[in-house]
């Protein structure tokens, strides 16, 4: 027997446990797990012994401003953040310029981006006309993401043309997804209401500097009451017309989101939660230290822990939401009138591995939160999320004891800079394995933009 790729001496990991196994894999494909130490001919070899084979990890939230903002990232330097960050699979969001909103738009993001990735790819179809979801959706969206929101002053990134604040309209939108069987993503929001707090009590009486950004978020004016409230009505519209909701930025919310989409959960309602890392890993006191480089922290840590230990919590992500460094430069004085965004395409599995390393979650947990789980969501699940014969053979090869010093230095991102500069961590993916394919190796890439497949969604009549 001789295969392409044998990864030996490893310790697989899934969301049910670890095992000892040799990995043999052929044209992109996993072929047998076979015990280790058995004879396999093959024309490479990883030699894994001290670390440990996870499934090809997933981040289902990026940003990578193609088309239209292509100075701030591209779909070339995205991808090289996810693959040096140990991310096999991204799905990319919608506030492009023009978004992904008919299947014109739709199709020419589609063929932009094909000779760019260096990893595969999903991208969402972008919730704007009912007539359109299922054209977006038979040509290969993954979900139909929706902006329930616009900005307080209605800066990029929450593009105005495609807020859905009708109520009525994003009914429509969900009765058509609903059709498809398809998620429908949702940024809540109930922004009238924000607008008006945050005019009132803070820039009408010019208190707009990074630090009262900061109060106001943590207030719930900012990321919070009018994203209960928008979530509370989406719950309901979403009930009635039976559509999958995958609730975006959860844990950055105040703490009755929880309550809600455990309700929901009770209910039997098919929701779910996509959590932000930016809820555990950001203290206030970090917030206030790199001010702009950051737009979501931890207001109550324990509950977004909690959330994740009830099992409540479906997927976990640090949202990749790149812009210049001189275009949120001006944060510090006028926080509500720059671009907001986070870095963390690159920076999340090593932030991640350090929190199981500090005890505050399982390999197993996380595995089940960055790939098999999301993989079952989005309907791409055994092809990927899992190790299993058949599987695509992706794999995040983990080194748990290896230290690491997040900086910009390291970041293939244009943005110039990280929201992690110089957080040391425990634990870093050495390789990130595509198709059998090694895209990454010790943060260094191995491949030429346009390895990376499109895959579309599971209701797609397409050829990819």
């Amino acid at each position: 027997m001789k295969v392409d790729l044998l990864i030996k001496n490893g310790t697989i990991v899934s969301p049910y446990g670890r095992y000892f196994a040799d990995l043999a894999v052929q044209d992109g494909i996993i072929t047998a797990a076979v015990q280790r130490g058995c004879r396999i001919s093959s024309a490479a070899t990883i030699d894994a012994e001290g670390k440990y084979v996870l499934p090809g990890i997933w981040h289902t939230h990026c940003h990578f401003r193609e088309p239209g903002m292509t100075h701030k990232e591209d779909f070339e330097s995205g991808s090289k953040c996810a693959a040096a960050g140990g991310i096999t699979f991204v799905i990319d969001m919608t506030n492009n310029e023009p978004a992904p909103a008919t299947l014109e738009t739709f199709l020419a993001k589609r063929e932009l981006v094909k000779p760019k990735s260096v990893v595969d790819y999903g991208l969402y179809g972008a919730g704007l006309s009912p007539e359109e979801v299922p054209r977006l959706v038979a040509h290969g969206a993954i979900g139909i993401k929706v902006f329930n929101t616009k900005h307080v002053k209605e800066v990029y990134p929450y593009i105005s043309s495609l807020a859905v604040t009708d109520h009525g309209l994003l009914y429509e939108i969900y009765e058509q997804t609903a059709k498809t069987g398809l998620v429908c993503a949702v940024h809540h929001d109930d922004p009238e209401w924000t607008k008006r707090l945050v005019n009132r009590d803070y820039i009408s009486k010019g208190r707009t500097d990074i630090h009262s950004y900061i109060e106001a978020y943590e207030k719930g004016y900012m990321y919070g009451h009018g994203m209960v409230s928008g979530l509370a009505s989406s719950l309901y519209l979403a009930k009635l017309t039976g559509v999958r909701l995958y609730v975006l930025h959860a844990g950055v919310m105040p703490e009755e989101h929880y309550d809600l989409i455990a309700f929901a959960k009770q209910r039997k309602q098919q929701v779910y939660s996509e959590l932000e890392a930016s809820a555990l890993l950001i203290p206030r006191e970090m917030a206030n230290e790199i001010g702009p480089k950051q737009c979501q922290f931890a207001v109550n840590a324990g509950k977004a822990w909690d959330h994740i230990h009830s099992g409540q919590a479906d997927v976990l992500v640090f949202e990749h939401a790149p812009h210049t460094a001189e275009e949120i430069a001006g944060g510090w004085t006028d926080n509500f009138s720059v671009p907001l965004g986070m870095i963390g395409a690159q920076e999340f599995l090593p932030m991640m591995l350090n929190e199981v390393n500090k005890g505050n979650l399982t390999l197993e947990k996380l595995v089940h939160l960055t790939s098999e789980h999301p993989a079952r969501i989005f309907s791409i699940y055994p092809r990927k999320g899992a190790i299993q014969v058949g599987s695509d053979a992706d794999f995040t090869i983990v080194d748990m004891t290896k230290k690491k010093v997040l900086t910009a230095a390291d970041s293939y991102s244009k943005s110039g800079w990280t929201t992690f500069e110089g957080v040391e961590v425990t634990g870093v993916p050495t390789h990130t394995i595509v198709r059998g394919q090694v895209v990454s190796e010790d943060g260094i890439i191995k491949v030429d933009p346009g390895f990376g497949r499109f895959v579309p969604g599971a209701a797609a009549r397409v050829n990819p």
